[in-house]
């Protein structure tokens, strides 16, 4: 397979990127390799608008990304064109730190390229992701209002919305003709989230809508006199509802009509070669060549693991019973949950704020490398609660100027028990993805398409990582919390299983919900989340614990390796020192890096 050879390419490159500093100036190919690079990034990022604004760039604030195939393919083009141009830089000329940034620049674009050939399969739009949540994500989160032409930009993009979303049905109905459709449960949450968009002022006499009440929000700030504001307010009305209202109503239509013609089937093997489909994913998502039934196996064997430290825990905690009775018990009983009102969830968040202000005073102990970007702790917004996740992490600008976010879901505070909190603080917070993620961005001397690039075994991994780093410095002093981070691991576990049993295996959605209520502490509708999600991003969950074990494997290889001269902190500063990395690469970084420093 191709990407055995890359691995071996990539792991031949790695060992020399740790290697001392010299102190004389850079090899004039490494100046030119650079500018290459740079060059290559900037061409890309000059096609998505979008992606600019995240990361807080303004050059083209008034358009949206062109979503449509033709779109696509060009920047395919662009990308065997980059290849060829690679060709150029011999990797004996370059210095070793810029041998692995050519190799993983090929091994993106190999990626990239391989991955085009299942873009029919591939769900543009889903609960989990589409227009529905990029449209108004940028506008809230990404696109600020600091004068009079960023407001226009905002109107410009408002004004876009209908044009973006029937280039984006072009490529659902392309999709639907290849026979790829997402699983029927999906269409009717997209639509609710697309109806919550147009639901309030200025569609109707309702409180205003979420996009006028951002647009409202970040207006009033501006020193403009009245009239000016509410002009330009007057404008964004009319584009609201002259073109972002017509364009979501007819991404509803599209969904209702389409939904007639898609299937019960959960699992991406009911595409078209949906078998070869399902490995790929896997592949890109865990960068390891890994079979479906070795992950499989591998679920079943850590689940058993998790399970049996969660009975010894119950121990602990004087219980008496199963492992089922233990869930029940932690499912129904009130001392666990935050009230589902407004106090309860400003509870939550109050105690989350203070779990990452703790880890973050006690950073020093893990790592030296500390990020300088801000992280701000922020509830779902209303329009989006009912179809997001629990929580998900944001990165801050490329400027630092905007902070990173960690949203939490509050629409059902019997979805986020106590016992789990401080584990998802770790994960989302520090020391997890914004560490993580706030580090890559900060690294000076990597070229950018490795600063804001990403393996979601990588990150994934580190976060599960984080989960359990807290606890190796005196932290989940309540053994409740520190079963809420087994939970949470063992959440990670059966997502090895039931996302092999939905795409390999065949299994139903049913199957795969009734697989999660029998092994996880979490509720029937967390389980149904949880599986919905999985039907429509195959792959993505199993990274996880695959990325986790590998980090785990990296770490107890180097204590024994390296023994007095181990310390945990120098391991995660070289672990994340590099940036976002496939596994094989880590494993090269990290056994070099153990080389140097061995007894």
């Amino acid at each position: 397979m191709i990407a055995l050879t890359r691995r071996s390419m990539l792991a031949t490159a790695a060992l020399g990127t740790l290697a001392p500093r010299l102190a004389f100036a850079r090899p004039a190919q490494d100046i030119r390799f650079a500018d290459f690079l740079e060059d290559c990034y900037q061409r890309e990022l000059s096609r998505d608008p979008t992606r600019q604004s995240a990361l807080g760039l303004k050059d083209a604030q008034d358009r949206w990304t062109d979503v449509s195939e033709a779109h696509q393919a060009e920047g395919a083009a662009q990308v065997r064109e980059n290849l060829a141009q690679l060709r150029d830089f011999d990797t004996q000329t370059l210095s070793p730190a810029a041998r692995l940034s050519r190799e993983l620049f090929a091994y993106n674009a190999g990626k990239e390229l391989a991955m085009r050939r299942w873009r029919h399969n591939y769900y543009p739009l889903c609960q989990m992701h589409g227009l529905q949540r990029t449209i108004p994500h940028t506008l809230i989160n990404y696109h600020p209002i600091e004068n009079r032409k960023d407001a226009q930009d905002y109107i410009a993009r408002l004004n876009g919305v209908r044009a973006l979303i029937a280039q984006q049905i072009v490529v659902l109905n392309a999709n639907a003709a290849q026979g790829a459709q997402p699983p029927r449960f999906v269409y009717p949450i997209v639509a609710g989230t697309c109806r919550n968009l147009i639901a309030g002022a200025p569609f109707d006499r309702g409180a205003d809508s979420p996009i006028l009440s951002d647009f409202k929000g970040k207006i009033g700030k501006l020193p403009l006199s009245s009239g000016e504001k509410a002009a330009l307010v007057g404008q964004a009305a009319s584009a609201l509802t002259g073109s972002f209202a017509p364009g979501f109503r007819d991404l509803i239509a599209w969904l209702q009509a389409a939904e007639k013609s898609a299937t019960y089937d959960a699992g991406v093997w009911a595409l078209p070669d949906g078998g070869a489909y399902y490995a790929a994913t896997l592949e890109n998502e865990t960068t390891l060549p890994l079979t479906a039934e070795a992950v499989h196996r591998l679920g079943l064997e850590h689940t058993a693991r998790v399970q049996h430290e969660m009975r010894k825990l119950m121990g602990r905690v004087d219980f008496r019973g199963s492992l089922q009775d233990f869930f029940t018990f932690v499912r129904s009983d009130a001392r666990f949950y935050f009230p589902n009102n407004a106090q309860g969830r400003d509870a939550y968040m109050t105690q989350t704020r203070a779990v990452i202000d703790d880890m973050s005073a006690r950073l020093g102990q893990v790592i030296n490398r500390k990020p300088k970007h801000k992280l701000l702790v922020k509830a779902v917004e209303p329009w989006l609660e009912k179809s997001a996740g629990t929580a998900g992490y944001f990165g801050g600008s490329a400027d630092g100027t905007k902070p990173g976010i960690l949203y939490i879901n509050l629409v059902d505070m019997k979805q986020l028990p106590k016992y789990e909190l401080s584990a998802l603080a770790y994960h989302e917070g520090v020391p997890g993805h914004h560490v993580e993620i706030s580090i890559s961005q900060e690294l000076p001397d990597i070229p950018k398409f490795r600063r804001y690039g990403g393996y979601t075994a990588y990150s994934e991994g580190w976060g599960l990582y984080s989960e359990q780093l807290p606890k190796e410095i005196g932290l989940y002093r309540d053994p409740y919390q520190d079963f809420g981070r087994l939970s949470m691991e063992l959440l990670r576990t059966t997502r090895l299983v039931v996302d092999t049993g939905l795409h390999a295996k065949r299994w139903s959605r049913e199957q795969a919900i009734a697989y999660l209520d029998e092994n996880l502490s979490e509720s029937h509708s967390d389980n149904v989340t949880s599986v919905n999600r999985y039907c429509v991003v195959p792959g993505q969950a199993t990274a996880y614990m695959i990325g986790k074990l590998k980090i785990l494997e990296l770490r107890e290889r180097a204590r024994a390796r390296m023994g007095a001269h181990f310390d945990i902190r120098s391991f995660h500063d070289n672990l994340l020192g590099n940036g976002p990395v496939p596994l094989p690469v880590m494993d090269s970084v990290m056994t070099s890096w153990m080389s140097g420093h061995a007894n």
